[in-house]
């Protein structure tokens, strides 16, 4: 079984999605379980349409899900305000709504402070003791 690389992009009322390495798998959604399906779906398609399918298709493909910085706030604004975000990343929270919104896309510095303040809180989270 293949892994293909699935880029998760965030946008006003969907998530876009494309194969990083196989032009004409795209899909969309409202959440990411819709997105994954629909991705599935056009991998479906890509097969039943293409005799010369990449390797990586056959045999129902482990999914990598990697997030744009759209994508990436766009999920995260689900579980976590955009205040706290800004909080978290430094990154002001009308510029973190524009770019989870697909309005617009961040510089790679300002991409590189969302994911570094996400994934701080996320391992502070994941070394938190709760005593019980």
């Amino acid at each position: 079984m293949g892994k293909l690389t699935i880029i998760v992009s965030g946008g006003k009322d969907q998530y876009g999605a494309w194969a990083k390495d196989v032009q004409g798998i795209y899909g969309a959604g409202n959440t990411l379980d819709e997105m994954e399906a629909n991705i599935r779906e056009a991998i479906s398609l890509y097969l039943e349409y293409n005799e010369n399918a990449p390797d990586v298709l056959k045999g129902n493909p482990e999914l990598d899900i990697v997030f744009e910085a759209s994508g990436l706030v766009k999920y995260y604004s689900e579980f976590i305000s955009l205040p706290a975000m800004e909080k978290l990343t430094g990154v002001n929270q009308k510029q973190l709504w524009h770019y989870a919104n697909g309005y617009k896309v961040p510089r790679s510095e300002t991409a590189g402070k969302i994911e570094r303040g996400l994934k701080k809180f996320a391992k502070r989270l994941d070394a938190e003791t709760v005593l019980t």
